[in-house]
């Protein structure tokens, strides 16, 4: 074999190996989200308003708990009990799938902070939009971010931040 094959052949090599870590998918694991795992948190809400465009900032308390492949999260608004909720967000699709969105990236840093980003696309202010939502989480702070860019245009904007600190 020349030298111009086993160079072709490395090139080859090359390419399929990162076609093929590429297309791998991104996945989370039920371990991997266990320190969630019968907590609760306080912190707060902050929103942009639909209306006017104005931050909007509230408290709220929430626990979270998991059972089999599924993370049980119940919310409270202080000053606005009617806005109480409680969802479930089960694992889908080997774990590529976080409720309904797609697991695009996941990190977890050396101090075990894990960040995960998903995407779905869906509706927002009535119009439809690319979501991406931005869990990061460790045994102590839990956040979830949500950022919007609708379909007509190319940038993104933060619509809510939830922010808590483990009690």
């Amino acid at each position: 074999m020349t030298h111009l094959h086993k160079h072709i052949i490395t090139i080859a090599i090359t390419v399929i190996t990162l076609t093929v870590g590429a297309q791998s998918k991104t996945s989370i694991t039920m371990d991997e989200l266990s320190v969630l795992d019968n907590t609760q948190w306080t912190g707060e809400l902050m929103y942009v308003n639909y209306s006017d465009s104005r931050e909007v900032t509230l408290k709220t308390t929430m626990q979270i708990q998991i059972k089999g492949h599924k993370i049980l999260m119940s919310t409270q608004y202080d000053n606005e009990p009617s806005a109480n909720s409680k969802s479930t967000i089960k694992l889908k699709k080997n774990g590529t799938y976080f409720g309904n969105e797609k697991i695009i990236k996941k990190h977890i840093s050396e101090d075990g902070k894990t960040t995960l980003t998903t995407f779905y696309e869906g509706r927002d202010a009535n119009k439809p939009a690319k979501i991406y939502k931005t869990y990061v989480y460790d045994s102590n702070n839990f956040s979830v971010t949500k950022e919007v860019q609708f379909n007509d245009d190319s940038e993104k904007f933060v619509r809510n931040r939830y922010t808590y600190t483990k009690l």
